[in-house]
């Protein structure tokens, strides 16, 4: 399921609407930790894109979604916590950061 979330990023517009993220962030939460620990690499990059385009645009159009986006962050904060990502043992914490951010 993360290859083909990263699948449908990479093959989508360049940036993407609040909304786009919204979508692409319960599709994440709906994975298995196992899965996400087994591709690591891949959900990584799904933040980096989520990231990108959450600084570019969407950070304009937070507006009703705050809770939705502090419940993320406080999701990725504990997966992070939990089980450290990636190579670099990542614990999320940049990456929940910025999904508190509004403009």
């Amino acid at each position: 399921m993360i290859r083909k979330i990263l699948n449908d990023i990479r093959n989508g517009p360049t940036i993407l609407t609040l909304s786009q993220i919204i979508d692409i962030i319960k599709s994440l939460q709906l994975l298995k930790v196992e899965e996400i620990l087994k591709n690591d690499k891949e959900f990584l990059e799904i933040l980096d894109l989520l990231v990108e385009s959450y600084s570019d645009s969407a950070i304009f159009e937070v507006n009703n979604n705050k809770f939705f986006l502090e419940k993320f962050s406080n999701w990725l904060l504990k997966l992070g916590k939990k089980y450290p990502i990636g190579r670099n043992k990542d614990d999320l914490s940049s990456y929940s950061d910025i999904f508190l951010k509004e403009m």
